[in-house]
């Protein structure tokens, strides 16, 4: 994943910066880019964020976020 193509509000120049978003943002078995999804939980007033890499099949992390 080439991350000079990104935008994000701040710059991301430094190694330990790059490297922590090629964890979040790619798989760590095949290194495909993880597809998100956001499900809105309206009786737990949560979002629950699922990353899942389509090329291995593996999820790679769930999360949780309170709306409270």
């Amino acid at each position: 994943m080439d991350l000079g193509k990104l935008q994000y509000f701040e710059k991301v120049e430094s190694k330990p910066q790059k490297d922590f978003l090629n964890a979040q943002n790619n798989c760590i078995l095949c290194g495909g880019v993880l597809e998100l999804q956001h499900v809105r939980v309206e009786a737990k007033a949560e979002i629950k964020e699922e990353a899942h890499c389509h090329h291995c099949d593996l999820r790679t992390r769930t999360k949780t976020y309170s709306l409270q």
